[in-house]
């Protein structure tokens, strides 16, 4: 994953690079041409499961509970 996210980063560096040469219109033009490309990109990728969650871990829950754990383990 993290080589898909580097290639779409330089590709992106790309198409604004270009823009910039050849003018402010095509400039603006890639910006917008970008976003919609990582919004469609960032929308495929999604596969509908919501946000990952953190469950809780059975563990000391206040300052005493952690300084007590603390004091018996050493």
């Amino acid at each position: 994953m993290r080589t898909s996210v580097i290639l779409l980063c330089v590709s992106l560096a790309g198409v604004l690079g270009g823009a910039a040469i050849i003018g402010l219109p095509a400039l603006g033009a890639a910006v917008i041409f970008d976003s919609l490309c990582v919004g469609f990109w960032a929308l495929r990728r999604d596969d509908g499961t919501g946000m990952p969650s953190v469950h809780q871990v059975p563990g000391p829950r206040t300052v005493g509970e952690v300084l007590e754990r603390a004091r018996r383990a050493s």
